[in-house]
């Protein structure tokens, strides 16, 4: 798979079936990986829908020299920060007080299947935004570090040290997790 790039070529060369794809392929995850930087989740989905309009009605051009999830996560978050700063200050409200609101498909728990990955999401959401957001990128979406400092706007410096530190917490708050479980 070429990460939705041949998609998105599509839906500029008129396919509209090639944004569907892109939608559907590439939403859950980056509402997840928006979670992080709103802590909400009902922003996370706004800003991932602004996302995806911004492609529909400006459809930027695509440059290959980075893959198309990296592209489209970097103006998630770009997105996602102008989101955030046009709503100015708002409550949030942690995703857990979510789950049982209605019958709807937890996208969460959907899309992280197994148990010992969900122990591990739940543990990076206590840590500080931004090693939630490295791990995120690099262990759930499977992103190159070079995607992910890509991503984060950061150096491969910047970024080795923030991945250091952040696998530091991680691993201490597991520990914290397993003594008080």
């Amino acid at each position: 798979m070429d990460n939705g790039a041949s998609s998105y070529l599509r839906f500029l060369n008129d396919d509209k079936e090639g944004f569907v794809e892109l939608v559907k392929e590439f939403k859950d995850g980056l509402v997840l990986f928006l979670n992080c930087y709103t802590n909400d989740i009902h922003i996370a989905e706004e800003a991932a829908d602004e996302t995806f309009l911004k492609l529909y009605v400006n459809k930027p051009k695509y440059k290959s020299e980075y893959s198309f999830k990296t592209w489209l996560y970097t103006i998630g978050r770009n997105t996602t920060l102008s989101y955030i700063k046009k709503l100015g200050k708002r409550r949030t409200e942690p995703i857990e007080d979510y789950y049982y609101i209605s019958d709807k498909i937890d996208i969460e728990r959907e899309y992280i299947q197994n148990e010992e990955n969900l122990r591990v999401h739940r543990a990076i959401r206590n840590l500080k935004k931004e090693y939630a957001r490295v791990l995120y990128l690099v262990y759930f979406e499977d992103l190159t570090n070079s995607e992910t400092a890509q991503i984060m706007g950061k150096s491969p410096k910047q970024f080795s040290d923030l991945l250091y530190r952040a696998k530091k917490a991680l691993k201490a708050e597991l520990e914290k997790g397993e003594q008080n479980g």
